[in-house]
């Protein structure tokens, strides 16, 4: 019905509603004929400007079907990014945040990239190479406290953005993938010139933030932090954790649910909704 109302309905008498819809039954439709041909294309997003539609991936078709996908965040994100500097995008997975940031208006600027899952990590290589993406460095490491391996449990039945280092969910230490693990101060090269940080790796966040306590303290930086109670917990810490930490030497400015909600910035709102539920902070130093 989307399809026959778009082809003949002058475009001026279509409502907001049906003209949305028609674009997503579209859309659904070349997603659906990328996916059979093992087609990758680039199409333009309104926020980050271009990117990369990769067969197959759950996160590829969620960004390309809905442009409401971490709308605030990525808004923070692009803001932050034209005043140059170093930016950190750790559990990169295709690269939307490295993809935004890298083709941000504004001062010069480095992106490092870091993604752990080899496949994943494929597809992110493919999306800087797709749009020409320059400055920007892929690693294929797990940022954590200090260097050493760790392993990375990827587990089939909950599609890639659910990769994490292994700790109290089922894969135990003894599976996964050996993956190396680097503080992110050596990462970044100079942590005084890192402008922006954003870590999503599934509960590991802690561990993350211990490696980075130059990044933190050097009064620039400001954090895309996920929220994962469950995930938190599942790696011996927990949301109480987590914002000690952060608010040690940052402001939490904003607490986004997975559905685009704002929520207080307080440390209650990251209880909504259950150990289930994700949420994205964003802080910003205390002495900026």
């Amino acid at each position: 019905m989307g399809r026959r109302l778009a082809s003949w309905v002058p475009r001026a008498l279509q409502s907001a509603e049906a003209r949305a819809h028609a674009r997503w039954i579209d859309r659904c439709a070349a997603a659906d004929a990328a996916d059979r041909e093992a087609s990758p294309f680039v199409f333009p997003h309104p926020l980050v400007r271009s990117f990369v539609y990769h067969p197959g991936d759950y996160l590829s078709r969620r960004i390309f079907l809905h442009d409401d996908f971490e709308r605030a965040e990525l808004r923070f994100a692009i803001e932050w990014a034209r005043d140059g500097g170093t930016i950190l995008d750790v559990g990169a997975n295709i690269g939307l945040y490295t993809a935004a940031c890298a083709q941000a208006p504004g001062a010069p600027r480095r992106v490092i990239a870091i993604e752990p899952a080899p496949e994943t990590f494929a597809r992110l290589r493919l999306t800087c190479e797709r749009l020409g993406l320059r400055d920007v460095v892929l690693a294929n490491v797990a940022a954590g406290a200090r260097r050493g391996i760790s392993r990375l449990i990827c587990e089939p039945h909950r599609r890639d953005v659910h990769h994490h280092l292994a700790d109290a969910r089922a894969g135990g230490p003894g599976q996964g993938l050996p993956v190396e693990t680097m503080p992110l101060d050596e990462l970044c090269g100079d942590p005084a010139v890192v402008a922006l940080v954003k870590i999503d790796v599934e509960g590991h966040e802690p561990e993350v933030l211990a490696g980075a306590p130059r990044i933190l303290a050097n009064g620039r930086a400001r954090l895309i932090v996920e929220v994962f109670p469950a995930g938190l917990q599942a790696a011996g810490a927990s949301p109480d954790d987590l914002w000690t930490h952060l608010q040690a030497t940052h402001e939490c400015v904003g607490v986004l649910a997975s559905d685009g909600t704002e929520r207080r910035a307080v440390r209650e709102s990251l209880d909504a909704g259950g150990p289930e539920a994700v949420v994205n902070t964003l802080w910003t130093p205390r002495t900026a």
